[in-house]
């Protein structure tokens, strides 16, 4: 989720918190391009710092340090920085020296001397610098409590919580925790700073190889940053960190992302990173500011886990009427998205928790040219997928999308005219409501070929309104007893429903405010499904354990259409000409 922009002082009168990026520039100017060696161990500020047998110790040190271009900044393996780095400088690599374990950069402090005040609630008051600091998450040995907002007092948020709950205080600097054991016997720590790394105005930064925790905010923070990349880097258990205040008592905006492009950022490229247990999103690509261009970002090859608002969020907010920002090219490819909204967040505000979220606000401007393809989004506590807003064409493409709680696709917009889907073969199975659903009556519709369906709920692809491009081909629709394959409550503008294959059942299509039992009786009442097959004989491998390719004897094998313009399956096989229905060609 967003944070509020121009981070820079507290202005209590009107209850907002703007937070500034901490640290940089200033200070001592090495005057040729080098490498650079921090040990926290075995490191000294006063050492050269240019040769790994003369490290520097600190981060403050490299916070206080102008670098020239094509600087490389080393942390040795296996140490840890309870600091925070910022980068004020362009042409700048952070990377890794030596053996063992990542280089960790922790922003969290350890807390101890808890006062009892009964029933198991026990209270620390900490220091945090103003416009510079923040608390955020609690850790109790090691593993995270979960968050309860701040609600009017200690008793009022935490009597009624589960042992293993935490609150804050934040006008007052306050921790509260609920345990069930003694807190002297136990080992606490508070994420206190607001990022791990951060960087504003600047280009070509790279991090890789580097881990980042127990932030308060993001773990990677890249403000107004052009080619800028992370690469092998792990972000763990941050966020939390109240960024907006509208009740003192309890109208509290909390927020923390693992890896965040905030507004004007260009040419961003995510690889090979692991992001767990954070606030808000994993990775976000966002703007939240008026007039913002962002564009051209690649995530790829990674595993997002137990993030509370989304596995990764693509928006444009309007932050309380930001107006006329764009955000484009967005390509997500690779990735394992898994538990959105079962961490120590829970699911944000109740609504969220979807693997990936995608929106442009309503009037904050608009996005294109978004792709998701080759990635497994599964177990989310909200939907696999949402989309909404002005958000154009968004492509969806070989993917995996299972167990989700709510649905796996779902794409809703009132307002917006531009919104259109193209979905193709990709597995859409066992999510608990719905397997699709799509709701954007002034929008430009949807292609949805060459994939499959199965046992989503009570119905595996559901249309509630439409306009535009509506063309359902090459499709398979099945299920282990009798369902709804297909449900549309409207008629369908420019409509193509054909060469599909399906499980005959009891009310197997709903359309229009009828209910067809059969394929015969919907092609006979509608003229679709001319070329279709109902004859029940689809034969998937084993769809009980996930194998949705199709066995000899199968009725949906050279049933497609060959002009939808989809050359690959599921696993990246070219389909034949005709191409078997569904996501795999035989």
């Amino acid at each position: 989720m967003y944070y509020i922009p121009a981070i820079r002082q507290l202005i209590l009168s009107i209850f907002f918190l703007s937070l500034t990026a901490c640290g940089g520039g200033g200070g001592s100017s090495p005057s040729t391009q080098a490498t650079y060696y921090v040990d926290s161990t075995e490191g000294n500020d006063n050492n050269s710092g240019t040769d790994s047998s003369t490290p520097w110790q600190t981060l403050e040190k490299l916070n206080s340090t102008t670098f020239s271009p094509g600087t490389i900044i080393r942390l040795k393996r296996g140490e840890t920085w309870y600091e925070q780095l910022t980068i004020s400088d362009s042409d700048i690599t952070i990377d890794a020296y030596g053996t063992g374990d990542l280089p960790v950069i922790d922003g969290s402090i350890e807390v101890s001397g808890w006062t009892d005040l009964g029933g198991n609630i026990y209270s620390k008051t900490v220091t945090i610098l103003s416009g510079e600091e923040g608390l955020g998450n609690i850790s109790e040995n090691g593993s995270l409590l979960t968050f309860r907002e701040w609600f009017i007092s200690d008793s009022d948020t935490l009597s009624a919580a589960p042992t293993g709950s935490f609150t804050y205080d934040f006008f007052n600097d306050t921790i509260y925790i609920k345990t069930g054991s003694d807190p002297s016997l136990n080992t606490y720590r508070a994420s206190r700073k607001y990022y791990g790394i951060n960087t504003e105005d600047t280009s070509n930064i790279s991090v890789k190889n580097v881990q980042v925790q127990r932030f308060s905010l993001n773990g990677i923070d890249f403000a107004d940053c052009d080619n800028c990349k992370a690469r092998s880097v792990v972000s763990k258990d941050g966020g939390g960190t109240v960024i907006a205040v509208f009740n003192p008592y309890s109208g509290y905006l909390y927020a923390g992302n693992g890896i965040e492009y905030n507004n004007s950022c260009t040419n961003g490229f995510v690889e090979d990173v692991a992001v767990s247990n954070i606030f808000d999103s994993c990775i976000s690509p966002q703007t939240f500011v008026s007039n913002q261009k962002a564009s051209g970002f690649i995530f790829k090859n990674s595993t997002l886990d137990k993030c509370g608002f989304a596995g990764i969020e693509v928006s444009v907010l309007s932050n309380g009427g930001t107006t006329g920002s764009t955000l484009d090219n967005v390509s997500i490819s690779g990735m394992t998205i898994t538990n959105s909204g079962k961490g120590w967040s829970g699911r944000r505000y109740g609504t969220e928790g979807h693997g990936i979220r995608v929106r442009a606000d309503t009037g904050a401007g608009t996005m294109s040219g978004v792709s998701i393809s080759r990635s497994t989004i599964e177990s989310s506590a909200g939907d696999g997928i949402y989309i909404g807003g002005a958000s154009d064409i968004v492509t969806l493409d070989r993917l995996l999308i299972n167990n989700n709680d709510i649905y796996g696709i779902e794409v809703i917009e009132p307002e917006a005219t531009t919104l259109r889907v193209d979905m193709s073969s990709s597995l859409i199975h066992d999510n608990v409501n719905y397997g699709f659903t799509y709701n954007v009556p002034n929008g430009a519709g949807f292609n949805i070929y060459q994939n499959s369906f199965y046992n989503n709920g009570a119905i595996n692809f559901a249309v509630f309104g439409q306009s535009g491009i509506a063309d359902m081909r090459n499709n398979i629709f099945h299920s282990s007893s009798a369902m709804t394959h297909i449900f549309v409550n409207v008629i369908l503008t420019e409509g193509t429903i054909d060469f599909n294959c399906y499980e005959d059942g009891l009310n197997m299509i709903g359309y229009d405010g009828s209910a067809y039992s059969t394929l015969a009786d919907f092609n006979s009442a509608t003229s679709y499904e001319a070329s279709g097959d109902g004859s029940g004989f689809i034969s998937f491998s084993s769809a009980g354990t996930g194998n949705f390719t199709l066995q000899a004897d199968s009725s949906c094998k050279t049933l497609g259409s060959t002009s939808t313009g989809i050359s690959e399956d599921y696993t990246g096989n070219t389909f034949a000409m005709p191409p078997s229905s569904g996501a795999y060609q035989f």
